[in-house]
C-alpha cells in the first residue's frame, strides 16, 4: 500500500520540491520513498512514491520500479493472487528479482495480451505505467478500492496524475472549486465520482487503464476495461478463497471485529487460516448527557472473540464527532459529511501499534444487497404504478416519531418514478426542500450522474432494484465506504484490505439476480444463509445491522442552535446555498420539530470544505469546532 504522484512535462514553473511532495503523501508510505524523472525530448516525466511496506519488505520492490528501457510503473494496491500469476509469467520466461507483487504486475502489464491477464487479477490496484517512448497507461481495480485522480490544464491535457487531491491541490492544478460536487456533498454526504470538488480533477474510472500519448498527452485512449465476472454459486467457498488470499502478508495482520455478521464471517475464516489475532474492537467512551439509544456493538464482538478463541483489543472512541469535523473535512479531500468515518480514523489510529494491514468486512451491502433501501425499491417495484401516487399520500398520516424518517422517505419515493429512485433512496432533502435550499445549483445537476446510470440499466430492460444495485456498485461504493475506507486507514499508515470485494466473491455475488439477493425484511438474505452455513453463530446473524453510533442527532439538538450562529455566517451561504432556508432546517431539528441531524451535519462540513478550498484557508467554522472542542475538552 503506498501513494504516488506522476507530474507529465512540468505542469507549473515552480513545482515543489521533491520532499515538499513526499511530505504530502508520507501517511500513505512511511517505509521508503522514491523519484526517477523521464525525459523523451518532446515530453518529461516526473514519478514521486512513497511506500507503505507489507510485501516483499527488500529494498529491491522499492519503487518507481522498472527501467527506462523497458517502461517504469508506480502502484498502489496489493495483488492477491500474485504466485498464481507469478507462475503463469515463468512459463513464458520471464524472469524475478523480487518476491513481491509490485514485479508480478509490472511484468504482467508489458506482456503483449496484457489486457487479457489483467481480467486475471485479484487485487487492488491503481497504477501508472510510463512507457519508453512517452505513452502513459494509468488505471484502477474493477470496483475501485484504491484511488486515482487525474488532473487537467484548460486545454484538457493530462498533466498530473496522483493517489490524493493534496499533492494537486497544494501546487495550484486543482482549479477552481466545484459547486456542484459541494451540493452533492451536502445532498448525499458524499459525492458521487468522477467529481472531486475541483474543477481540473476528476476520479478515475473504476475497472479502467486509459493510454496518453506524447507529446500533448491530450488524448485519452481505452486500454483495459473490466470484463463481466463468470458467476459462481457457491458464496461461502468464495468467501474462504478470498479470505485466504488476503490474510497473508509480511507484516502483522489484524481484525476490524464489530461483532456484525460481515466482521464475524470473516473471523471465522481467517481462524480457520490459522489467525491468532490481532482483533480489534471498538466500544464509545461516551459520557456526556446528550447520548441517544443505539445498539452497543461491544458485547457482540466480545461474544463473537470468545467464540473464535481471539484475543480481543479495545478501542475507546470519542463519539462527540461534531469537534472532529475539520479533522474529517481534511482527511476526506473531497466534500464528505458521513461521521461513520469518524470511527475508523479513530479505530486506525489505535490499530497501528498493533498492525500494520487489517481486514474489514466493508463491500458487502452492496454486493448483496444488505441495506434497507433496496427492500423499499423491491416493495416499491412490486406496486403497481399507479397506485403509489396515492399511497405516497399516506405520509401525512401520524406515525411514531421513531418511524417517521423512514416513513416520510418512502412517501416521497411514491411520488417519483423509477429513475429517480436511485438517488432519492439516499438523499437528504426532497426535491422541493432542495430547490429552496439551492437556488444556484439544481436538483438535475446535483442528481444527474445517479439518473445517468439507473437509465441505462433500465433502459436495457434492467429492473429498478438491478438499477439502484449498479449505482451503489459504481457510485456509493467508491464514492463514501471505499473512499473512506482508504484515506481513514492510510491516513495512520495502515492498509486496509476487503476480502469480501475479493474476485471470487465478486463472482458469486453475480450468481443471482438482484431479485434473489434479498427478501422483504430480511436484507442480504442469500449472503446470510451462506454465513451460517460457515459457521457463523445464529446469534450474530439475526442481530439487526447497526452502524457507528455517533449521537449526532443530540449533539446537534444540545450544541447544534449556540454552533450555527457562527457556521451560518460561512460564505457557503453566500456562495452556494440560501442562508434562510438553511435557518429553517437547523431550527428544524435544534427545536425537535423534525430529524435533520444527519442534514445538519451534512452542511457544517460543507462549510468548512468551501471555506479551506474555495475560500482560501482553515476558514471561520473549523475555527468555530476547534473552540468547540477546546471547551469539549476542559
Amino acid at each position: 500500500m503506498c501513494g504516488f504522484v506522476v507530474l507529465l512535462n512540468r505542469p507549473v514553473p515552480h513545482w515543489p520540491s521533491r520532499p515538499d511532495l513526499c511530505t504530502a503523501l508520507g501517511h500513505r508510505g512511511p517505509d521508503a520513498s522514491g523519484h526517477m524523472d523521464l525525459d523523451g525530448g518532446n515530453w518529461h516525466a516526473e514519478l514521486h512514491f512513497r511506500r507503505l511496506a507489507v510485501v516483499d519488505l527488500d529494498p529491491r520492490s522499492d519503487q518507481p520500479f522498472g527501467s527506462p528501457e523497458r517502461g517504469v510503473m508506480v502502484y498502489n494496491g496489493e495483488i492477491y493472487n500474485a504466485p498464481q500469476l507469478r507462475a503463469v509469467l515463468r512459463r513464458r520466461q520471464v524472469t524475478f528479482a523480487t518476491e513481491g507483487d509490485t514485479e508480478v504486475l509490472y511484468e504482467l502489464l508489458l506482456q503483449p495480451d496484457a489486457p487479457r491477464l489483467l481480467d486475471q487479477v485479484d487485487g487492488m490496484f491503481a497504477f501508472t505505467l510510463v512507457m519508453p517512448d512517452g505513452e502513459v497507461r494509468y488505471g484502477r481495480d474493477r470496483l475501485g478500492v484504491k484511488p486515482l485522480y487525474e488532473a487537467s490544464d484548460s486545454a484538457g491535457r493530462l498533466v498530473a496524475l496522483a493517489s490524493e487531491i493534496e499533492p494537486l491541490r497544494a501546487a495550484g492544478l486543482t482549479g477552481d472549486a466545484d459547486a456542484v460536487a459541494v451540493a452533492q456533498g451536502a445532498m448525499f454526504l458524499w459525492t458521487p465520482p468522477p467529481r472531486t470538488g475541483w474543477q481540473r480533477v476528476r476520479a478515475v474510472s473504476a475497472g479502467t487503464v486509459l493510454s496518453r500519448g506524447p507529446a500533448g498527452y491530450d488524448e485519452a485512449s481505452p486500454w483495459w476495461e473490466t470484463g463481466a465476472v463468470p458467476p459462481a454459486e457457491d458464496i461461502g467457498a468464495a468467501v474462504r478463497e478470498s479470505v485466504a488470499r488476503q490474510v497473508r502478508a509480511d507484516v502483522t495482520v489484524g481484525l476490524l471485529l464489530s461483532g456484525g455478521l460481515d466482521s464475524s464471517w470473516l473471523g471465522v475464516e481467517m481462524v480457520r487460516e490459522g489467525f491468532t489475532g490481532p482483533a480489534l474492537a471498538a466500544r464509545t467512551r461516551n459520557t456526556s448527557a446528550t447520548a441517544e439509544p443505539f445498539e452497543d456493538d461491544a458485547p457482540y464482538a466480545a461474544r463473537v472473540a470468545r467464540r473464535l478463541g481471539l484475543p480481543l483489543t479495545w478501542v475507546d472512541l470519542d463519539v462527540d464527532v461534531l469537534r472532529r469535523i475539520p479533522e474529517l473535512v481534511t482527511t476526506m479531500e473531497v466534500p464528505f459529511g458521513d461521521p461513520a468515518a469518524v470511527a475508523l480514523m479513530q479505530l486506525s489510529r489505535a490499530a497501528r501499534d498493533e498492525a500494520t494491514v487489517l481486514l474489514s468486512g466493508l463491500g458487502v451491502e452492496e454486493l448483496f444487497l444488505g441495506y434497507e433501501r433496496y427492500q423499499a425499491v423491491l416493495l416499491l417495484q412490486r406496486l403497481p404504478a399507479w397506485a403509489r401516487p396515492a399511497l405516497g399520500a399516506t405520509a401525512v398520516v401520524p406515525r411514531p416519531r421513531r418511524y417517521r424518517a423512514r416513513a416520510d422517505k418512502f412517501g416521497r419515493l411514491l411520488q417519483l418514478g423509477p429513475r429517480d429512485w436511485s438517488w432519492a433512496t439516499q438523499a437528504y432533502y426532497s426535491g422541493r426542500e432542495w430547490a429552496a435550499l439551492s437556488p444556484l445549483v439544481g436538483l438535475d445537476a446535483v442528481t444527474g450522474r445517479h439518473r445517468e446510470v439507473a437509465g441505462g440499466v433500465l433502459d436495457a430492460g434492467g429492473t429498478p432494484l438491478a438499477a439502484l444495485a449498479e449505482c451503489d456498485r459504481r457510485l456509493f461504493l467508491p464514492g463514501l465506504n471505499l473512499l473512506y475506507g482508504d484515506r481513514a486507514s492510510m491516513r495512520a499508515s495502515v492498509e486496509l484490505r476487503v476480502p469480501f470485494l475479493g474476485e471470487p466473491v465478486v463472482a458469486a455475488a453475480r450468481g443471482a439476480v438482484a431479485e434473489e439477493q434479498l427478501r422483504l425484511g430480511d436484507g442480504k438474505a442469500r449472503f446470510r444463509a451462506a454465513a451460517v452455513a460457515a459457521g457463523v453463530p445464529e446469534f450474530v446473524a439475526r442481530r439487526p445491522k447497526t452502524g457507528f453510533g455517533a449521537p449526532v442527532r443530540s449533539l446537534l439538538r444540545e450544541h447544534g442552535g449556540r454552533l450555527w450562529t457562527e457556521v451560518r455566517r460561512s460564505p457557503l451561504f453566500d456562495d452556494v446555498f440560501d442562508r434562510r432556508t438553511a435557518d429553517r432546517l437547523v431550527a428544524e431539528h435544534v427545536q425537535g420539530r423534525r430529524d435533520r441531524g444527519l442534514a445538519v451535519f451534512g452542511l457544517f462540513c460543507a462549510a468548512v470544505w468551501w471555506e479551506r478550498n474555495a475560500a482560501g484557508g482553515p476558514g471561520r467554522t473549523a475555527g468555530v469546532l476547534s473552540d468547540y472542542e477546546a471547551a469539549a475538552v476542559r
